[in-house]
């Protein structure tokens, strides 16, 4: 065998199935395998395996084992000369393979090599090659010296910007996504070191082959889409924890003690200050509202005070007014968030209903309060009058600004251009039809008025372009069953419009940089995007902490109808703790389309019995629950399935 092929799935079924089709068009007259280690997928890719894609060898793990042990567990079960880790949110050209196993034929002392990977937009990822991560690498990154000085082989040592990315170059560090090595060098050197649960053992892996004295070589006589890569997940505040300790566990291995302790000290303040910054960053993005509000209501009821305190002729100079007015204002603002008057788009009737239980909360408040301390219900009317005023004001301003400002805020109808040819539009309306996206305009650039091959397609590419302008086209959907991978790829690098996306027509599912359509039959039609998702999340979050405080305080009684009574309490913590919800999704029927919730104990279909092929009747399931009244809908399923609240 020439060539094993390792990817290693974790709830990413579509991106999946996509990388696969790719991978067999590129495997063609090769001597190649194909190897999927599933890490215990909960989203369906076992079914989606055995129906698409028999002919794979599948094996489905217990459990999240993590990308080194997983990739650790394929490279095991393989026969070839030559190993390729390859990530399942990537697609391949029919060149890539073919061209890759080239550098290891011609060049005897090639040990690893990595490609020229572009993201879903079609930008090059810098990541594609890198240099070791010394500590003057990662401070010149952490810095910025390294973007303002790309070029310079000083200050851009960590991914080696001053190599041209379209020049095959040997490099010192390769990437996870695309990794090819021969198996006789990783005997040699050894496998994935499994103390890293993801990221950073490509490094180490790398830097142990280059130590070994083999090359790293990065290849650019073709290319790979890699759709989630690293930037798109630089603002997390878990990637940051994730990435840079798997960097510290790499500096402890790999260099001296000064050099580590040095390196140490750089990743930890790379962490504080990229969290701080991915913390400012949603704090600025979610939290606005919030302190807007609160910072309104406290002017309104400042306000009021000082006017009804010179119309009354009353003295209101006591201290305590001063700490009960942010008080009041708190209150107010927390029950208009928790009543979704600060979600986007704002509504006036989401408003005036926190607005409504609000003041009705503070009068109770105020009625329970000593005697001292209720200095005058009129402020508290007249201050939540004037706030409501203002508050629906500063929300109609917002909505209007959004709705001007074009492609901000607002999803628009689709335009469409179909690259293919009449069978691949019918395919696209029959899936459209069946998910209810809407679409405005949809028209078709038939390859046989393009030119009969790829290469007359690319150099044809502007007419292509032309088209997008003139008809105002927001997604172009290529169909790689009529033209190739390595045409698609070359339309999608050569985007001209950067708002205009190149998805991917695959099977019965369209795969995008930051989304997929798939086709399903609603049962009731698709209303998902008319739901007020963040209402829900916060009604089952009420939910499921007032759960399990009674179920914590009554834990006793509760062992007497629970089935796995130590399951029940830390199913109480998980919940308590946001990390599970007591009523969740059928597992059965996950798909990107719905919204995310945290794992369930239970689901809506929890007894129901369907066959494995069936995956539509869970899928509505989980619909049909969140068209439901969630909090009604948890008590119900939680009384009902109330034995199973240990599982």
């Amino acid at each position: 065998m020439k060539l094993s092929i390792i990817i290693v799935n974790y709830n990413v079924k579509h991106y999946l199935d996509n990388c696969l089709r790719s991978v067999k068009a590129a495997a063609k007259n090769l001597d190649v395998e194909v190897i999927v280690v599933d890490n215990a997928s909960t989203d369906g890719s076992k079914e989606m395996m055995a129906k698409l894609h028999p002919d794979v060898a599948y094996h489905y793990l217990d459990e999240n084992l993590g990308f080194s042990k997983g990739n650790n567990y394929g490279i095991k079960q393989s026969s070839g000369e030559l190993i390729l880790l390859l990530n399942p949110d990537t697609v391949i050209q029919e060149d890539t393979l073919a061209k890759t196993i080239e550098h290891f034929e011609q060049d005897s002392n090639v040990g690893g090599l990595g490609i020229y990977m572009i993201d879903g937009y079609g930008e090059y990822l810098p990541e594609s090659k890198r240099g070791l991560p010394t500590p003057a690498a990662a401070f010149y990154k952490l810095s910025g010296l390294s973007k303002f000085f790309p070029k310079s082989k000083t200050f851009g040592q960590y991914h080696v910007a001053y190599l041209d990315p379209s020049k095959n170059h040997d490099i010192e560090i390769l990437s996870g996504a695309f990794m090819m090595m021969r198996k006789s060098v990783l005997d040699e050197v050894g496998l994935l070191d499994e103390e890293f649960f993801m990221y950073g053992e490509d490094i180490d892996l790398s830097y142990r082959i280059a130590k070994a004295g083999y090359k790293n070589r990065y290849c650019a006589d073709s290319r790979i889409i890699h759709y989630k890569g690293e930037s798109t997940k630089k603002d997390s505040v878990n990637y940051v924890f994730v990435f840079y300790r798997a960097m510290a566990i790499f500096a402890k291995k790999h260099f001296e003690k000064g050099s580590a302790s040095l390196f140490g000290f750089i990743i930890n303040l790379a962490i504080y200050l990229r969290a701080g910054v991915a913390l400012i960053k949603t704090f600025s993005s979610k939290i606005w509202p919030f302190i807007l509000d609160l910072v309104v209501i406290y002017a309104c009821f400042y306000f009021s005070t000082q006017w009804y305190e010179a119309f009354q002729a009353k003295d209101f100079s006591d201290p305590f007014i001063g700490l009960l007015l942010p008080v009041y204002s708190f209150v107010l603002s927390i029950v208009l968030t928790y009543f979704g008057s600060q979600d986007f788009p704002f509504k006036a009737a989401k408003l005036f209903r926190g607005w409504l239980i609000g003041l009705l909360f503070l009068l109770s408040l105020y009625a329970l309060l000593p005697e001292a301390y209720r200095f005058s219900r009129a402020v508290i009317l007249i201050g939540s009058a004037m706030s409501f005023t203002v508050c629906l004001f500063w929300r109609q301003l917002v909505n209007l600004w959004k709705k001007y400002v074009p492609n901000l805020y607002q999803n628009q109808d689709l335009r469409v251009l179909v690259v293919g040819n009449s069978s691949s539009l019918s395919r696209l309306k029959e899936l459209f039809g069946k998910t209810n996206i809407r679409f405005s305009f949809m028209a078709l650039a038939n390859t046989k008025s393009l030119a009969e091959n790829d290469s007359t397609i690319e150099q044809n590419q502007s007419e292509i372009w032309r088209a997008v302008k003139e008809f105002r086209i927001n997604e172009v959907i290529v169909d790689p069953t009529v033209i190739s991978y390595q045409a698609s790829l070359r339309l999608l690098s050569n985007r001209t419009n950067n708002d205009v996306k190149v998805e991917i027509l695959n099977n019965k599912q369209i795969i995008g940089v930051d989304n997929i359509y798939r086709a399903h039959r609603f049962s009731n039609g698709n209303k998902i995007m008319t739901l007020d998702v963040k209402h829900i999340k916060r009604m089952k979050r009420s939910f499921d902490v007032l759960a399990s405080i009674f179920l914590l305080v009554f834990y006793p009684v509760c062992l007497l109808f629970v089935d796995r009574k130590v399951g029940l309490l830390t199913n109480i913590f998980s919940v308590l703790t946001n990390r599970k919800t007591w009523v969740g999704y059928d597992p059965r029927g996950l798909d990107p389309v719905l919204p995310d919730l945290n794992r369930g104990v239970i689901h809506p279909n929890y007894n129901l019995i369907w066959a494995d092929s069936d995956t539509e009747s869970p899928f509505n399931g989980n619909v049909s629950y969140l068209e439901s009244t969630p909090i009604l809908a948890d008590v119900k399923l939680s009384l009902q399935h109330f034995e199973n609240l240990g599982v």
